[in-house]
């Protein structure tokens, strides 16, 4: 192993030729301090010396203790060395025994002031932060948590505060010294990332936990937690804990940190090219012994970042290194030109806002064929750019190896990129907890990337990701060859973690547009490969997208009425108006429809779509081919595709259907309930509050509408079972009115056991008024052989949901009949989609081997679907 050596230490200066036209070198050895070497390089150039300089770092481990701050002064510098690693902990030693295996030691004098150590290193590695429960090394993601405790059936006290308090299991109360330390990480509200919020109170009598300061979302019944940063939660090997009030490190080493040094240990630090870069890093650092003469060495991290390149900075780049444990972003550069980070490995850096590499503003940086990993948040940040006269920094990341990103932050990516003219090709992002890539802004470029296994913490993400709810995001970007799989998603609910979950592979959000989406290859995804929420004045063409565990892609429309609409309305009109009339935008597709105009006659929003050429595959009977949602074929195109499910039949979830079969299952005019009484087989799925009612009144079923918080946000309500007939269809007709002068309902098909599932065929919108008006909704069972069908599935229900704040609605005459079904293939183009679109296999080389090209007689080709150049995609070989 090479000894650990300081920056403190030394280094020595060489200068190789005096002549300002040759370079200047900076070379580690026992003479100069790093500040002291880039003072060299300084007072050769205010000499007159401009030629280019390098600094070499020493073989081996380096601490360092002070960012490396490079500004205008410092340009034209090269930062490289021959396996160099810098390291921004120091090693903690003096280390005593403090209570059976747990050890500790006086770190005072290690930690800066006001600071509070987040991470702690042991041969290389992350420890855990003291925590209840316990992680489970056997189930890393999803085992070793708790849950939060449920409300009593009748609801959330009154005054609840959902962003302060919640209330705890009794198997999960808890009592510290110093309640006023711990910490809760909880994935508050829907799951879609995590918190990490400190704890001001744990009520034992009452189980309430209260907050120091409000959550950004609310904390829900059967939210995943679990606490942290408490002396009595360290009692499990590979715990730490920081006391700041005494300066003391506590510690749990793991029994393989312990074992007794021998021939093999001592060698197997050495080489060896099947390791990936950041493991070899890690059997470097892993040179020391440690209490009572065992191989173990603890670090902790204390360094901000290691360098930070400041505006005016051009022509700097730090190659060849690798980088380990620091607090903050290991590499940051701001307002800087022409910069590059390159074939270096960064490795256990960053705490919860800590990522790889930072680049803000500027121009002309590039990360290129570096290996990042076990970041605390993102991998690479890109911004930067005019957005109104769309001039951008030219930014890029390119065949990079970023992987198990957000170890804390779970709303973590590969690589963001914000601004204008940024772009990220070539990389390889897997083992993340949400998001590959995520941007936002215009003209950005994700292409030719491979990635996998992402969104494995979190649900309603996917690999790539945007918004638009400013109606100028992310017009002009394109998403092109890229290949994405295993994208997988987890949920949480009564029963517990659910994985794989709702997510997605590629996802334009809230209103993006104007996206080039073209050859991508997207597969294996928990929920549908392409998710168009509201998306538009997209091309959406030369696609594969397959085995989605929903659909193999979707359209999901607003409406006028929609909160979505309503909320954003305003900041579209301002973001529309910020860059309307600019030259530069006069090229952006569909940008002279305003958005206050983007309503059409029917009541859609969603427009300017071209999906076409595209590929859609499923292997499992029942999956649907699409799911369409307040779109519009005379806004969106959607036609010239391949669509295949492995010979079962196309399911679009566009239940048409033929006449009624046979007698009414069931006819309801609730004539022989007592008026005030709830009928028969009729109750709530949601109840707003106690005051809502649903009972018989004047003759017909009233029920109270209301909107209260969640998860009780409106009045839902559901009929009495009826028997479910496998892949039948089914007809309701029912007289409906309303004591206001409009009232939004949807009517669909459900069922449901507790414990076990619940499963729902596509609603039906309507609007009812204070004059009776007959309406009807239809909806197909699913067969037995079909995704989604359970054994459980005995009877079905129609579930009713009222989304008015106030006034009541009355049904009556309900009648329930099994209806003929007809095929949905031909009522999908019926609809308007897909009228020269073909059923057809595709004839892929090998899709159950991953394989996704195409036969040369495969019938996408007479469609003008073109070859996808896999062979470029992902990591280029260096030339």
């Amino acid at each position: 192993m090479l000894p650990t050596r300081s920056l403190l230490f030394a280094l020595t200066f060489a200068v190789l030729a005096t002549a300002p036209t040759q370079a200047v070198e900076v070379r580690v050895s026992p003479a100069l301090s790093m500040s002291q070497a880039l003072e060299q390089v300084r007072a050769a150039r205010k000499a007159g010396d401009s030629s280019p300089a390098t600094i070499v770092l020493p073989a081996g481990a380096t601490e360092l203790m002070q960012p490396v701050l490079l500004e205008s002064q410092d340009s034209n510098l090269t930062i490289t060395g021959e396996k160099s690693i810098l390291i921004g902990a120091p090693v903690v030693s003096g280390w005593e025994k403090h209570a059976g295996q747990i050890i500790k030691a006086d770190v005072s004098k290690l930690v800066p002031k006001g600071f509070i150590p987040k991470q702690l290193l042991c041969n290389g590695e992350r420890q855990i932060l003291a925590r209840y429960p316990n992680f489970n090394a056997a189930d890393p993601l999803y085992g070793g948590w708790a849950f939060v405790a449920a409300f009593p059936p009748a609801g959330a006290p009154e005054g609840h505060q959902w962003k302060r308090t919640l209330y705890v299991k009794p198997e999960d109360v808890r009592k510290w010294a110093h309640p006023e330390d711990v910490e809760i990480d909880i994935f508050a509200q829907y799951g879609w990332w995590n918190f990490v919020e400190p704890v001001a109170s744990l009520d034992a009598q009452t189980r309430l936990l209260t907050l120091k300061k409000d959550c950004s979302y609310d904390l829900h019944p059967h939210n995943r937690y679990h606490f942290q940063n408490a002396l009595e939660e360290l009692d499990a090997p590979g715990e730490w804990y920081y006391d700041k009030r005494s300066g003391m490190l506590y510690f749990w080493p793991e029994s393989s940190h312990l074992a007794p040094r021998d021939e093999h240990s001592a060698s197997a630090g050495k080489a060896d090219a099947h390791k990936s870069a950041d493991t070899a890093a890690k059997d470097t650092l892993s040179s020391s012994r440690g209490a009572r003469g065992l191989l173990y060495e603890v670090r902790l991290p204390v360094l901000e970042s290691f360098f930070k390149v400041k505006a005016g900075a051009k022509n700097i780049a730090i190659r060849g290194l690798t980088l380990t444990g620091c607090h903050g972003s290991a590499i940051t550069f701001e307002r800087a030109e022409d910069c590059v980070v390159e074939k270096c490995v960064i490795t256990q850096v960053g705490a919860f806002h800590g990522s790889g590499v930072g680049v803000s503003d500027g121009k002309n940086v590039r990360i290129s064929r570096c290996e990042i990993s076990y970041t605390g948040s993102n991998g690479i940040s890109l911004s930067g750019g005019d957005r109104k006269t769309l001039t951008g920094p030219g930014h890029v990341a390119a065949d990079n190896h970023i992987h198990h990103m957000g170890v804390y932050n779970k709303n973590a990516c590969g690589i963001s990129i914000y601004g204008v003219d940024n772009t990220a090709t070539h990389n390889h992002i897997h083992d993340g907890p949400r998001m590959g890539v995520q941007m936002s802004g215009n003209n950005l470029v994700v292409e030719y990337n491979h990635l996998h296994h992402l969104c494995l913490e979190t649900q309603d993400g996917g690999a790539i990701y945007t918004g638009g709810r400013d109606w100028i995001s992310s017009r002009g970007s394109k998403w092109q060859y890229n290949l994405i799989h295993d994208i997988i998603g987890c949920g949480q609910e009564s029963g517990g973690l659910k994985h794989p979950w709702f997510t997605f592979g590629l996802y334009p959000d809230d209103n993006s547009g104007g996206i080039d989406i073209i050859g991508n290859i997207v597969y294996r995804v928990a929920h549908t490969p392409i998710h168009m929420h509201n998306a538009r004045d997209c091309v959406v063409e030369n696609n594969i997208f397959a085995l989605g565990g929903k659909f193999q892609f979707d359209l999901h429309g607003w409406t006028k009425d929609q909160r979505f609409y309503t909320s954003h309305i305003e900041t579209m009109i301002k973001g529309y108006e910020s860059v309307a009339g600019q030259l530069a935008w006069n090229s952006m597709r569909n940008m002279d429809l305003h958005p206050k105009d983007a309503i059409r006659e029917d009541g859609t929003m969603m427009s300017g779509n071209s999906f076409q050429r595209n590929i859609m595959f499923g292997d499992t009977a029942g999956v649907k081919y699409g799911d369409i949602r307040n779109a519009s074929p005379k806004y969106n195109t959607i036609d010239n595709n391949i669509a295949w499910n492995s010979g079962h039949p196309i399911v679009t979830g566009i239940n048409q259907v033929g006449p009624d079969k046979g007698e009414p299952l069931v006819v309801e005019s609730f004539d022989k309930t007592e008026a005030g009484k709830t009928p028969k087989g009729w109750g709530f799925n949601h109840r707003p509050n106690k005051d809502v009612n649903l009972v018989v009144a004047d003759g017909a079923l009233r029920v109270d509408c209301a909107l209260g918080t969640p998860p009780n946000p409106k009045s839902v309500f559901h009929g009495p079972d009826v028997p479910i007939k496998p892949g039948a269809a089914y007809r309701v007709k029912l007289r409906v009115k309303s004591t206001e002068p409009t009232a939004k309902l949807s009517l669909a098909f459900a069922s449901f056991k507790n414990g076990e599932g619940y499963w729902q065929v596509g609603s039906t919108s309507i609007t009812a008024t204070p004059e009776w008006k007959e309406v009807e909704a239809t909806g197909r069972m699913l067969r037995e052989n079909e995704a989604g069908w359970k054994p459980w599935m005995t009877a079905f229900w129609l579930r009713i949901d009222c989304h008015e704040p106030k006034g009541q609605v009355f049904i009556d005459d309900v009648r329930i009949t099994e209806a003929e079904p007809l095929d949905e293939w031909a009522a999908w183009q019926n609809a308007g989609w897909d009228k020269h679109s073909v059923v057809a296999d595709p004839l892929f080389v090998d899709w159950q081997k991953d394989d996704f090209r195409l036969k040369p007689d495969s019938p996408a080709f007479k469609l003008g679907f073109k070859k996808i150049p896999v062979e470029q995609i992902g990591i280029r070989e260096p030339k």
